[in-house]
């Protein structure tokens, strides 16, 4: 199996980009592993902290090991990642990056905090990814502000002064699913960013919520890494709502297993879309 890195380096150059699945439940990592061995398509699987909290990252490694002994390409990450401590424990397990998410501190003690952390990591895990943010990426109930979108000259100082691997934007991408469907992204923007930045990976979280003639566009520029969450989190409610009042039962797999197969539509569809050759 490649790299993360190989694989990013690969899609970089073909106009592919990997999504990136948050795992809220089992029945989700369950989801997206079916695809991934129906499809043979790569992907990432991360855990936020709440998550982790509920999962744990040392099951969710467990399971993904398994899958890449049976030969699946998924891959680890741990995702809007404060605490370091346990930044570091899952980079020893075994993931095969992390974000660093320093984005609520000032620009310069972000700055450093995040060079610090690298170099703390690399001299001993030079093969791990670290993604990065600076600007803090709203949510779908904050107003967006320009001011808050990534400048592109300070991406390149922010990149080069921490030697990160990736680069998590601002371009007016949301975290959630905005009822003002779809989201716009600023384009020009993000081709200023790459422009800048052209030997970094760039990553756009929030995907969510926006139209895939967007999520396209932003491939064609270069985006490799699109984090996908509350997509999956919907269908799962909405599925297990209405399984719940149409199936009579004291199996619980039998109100799951349709959600699962919910679940799988929309992981499917991301990763076709993503790795498909019309983005060149």
């Amino acid at each position: 199996m490649k790299s993360l890195k190989e694989l990013l380096t690969e899609y970089k150059l073909s106009k592919k980009a990997i999504p990136a699945f948050n795992i809220d439940t089992f029945e989700i990592y369950q989801a997206v592993e079916d695809v991934v061995r129906e499809t043979g398509l790569p992907c990432i699987v991360q855990l936020s902290a709440g998550e982790d909290k509920f999962i744990q990252g040392e099951r969710l490694f467990i399971l993904v090991k398994k899958a890449q002994i049976d030969g699946l390409p998924i891959y680890l990450n741990m995702d809007h990642g404060k605490d370091l401590s346990r930044l570091e424990t899952m980079i020893n397990l075994g993931f095969d990056m992390v974000h660093f998410d320093a984005s609520a501190m000032e620009y310069e003690t972000n700055l450093e905090a995040t060079k610090n952390f690298i170099e703390n990591i690399k001299k001993n895990h030079p093969q791990v990814l670290i993604e990065a943010e600076f600007n803090k990426i709203t949510l779908v109930d904050e107003t967006i502000s320009s001011n808050s979108f990534t400048d592109p000259t300070r991406a390149l100082e922010f990149m080069t002064a921490t030697k990160a691997d990736l680069l998590a934007v601002s371009i007016g991408n949301q975290h959630g699913v905005s009822t003002n469907l779809p989201e716009k992204i600023n384009l020009d923007l993000l081709q200023k960013i790459f422009d800048k930045i052209p030997e970094n990976f760039i990553t756009l979280h929030g995907g969510s919520g926006i139209g895939d003639a967007e999520i396209s566009a932003a491939i064609k520029l270069g985006i490799v890494k699109i984090n996908i969450n509350t997509d999956l989190r919907i269908s799962f409610k909405q599925s297990l709502a209405s399984n719940l009042i149409s199936i009579d039962s004291e199996k619980i797999y039998e109100y799951l297993n349709p959600v699962i197969g919910d679940l799988k539509e929309i992981i499917r569809k991301k990763l076709e879309l993503f790795s498909s050759s019309s983005h060149v």
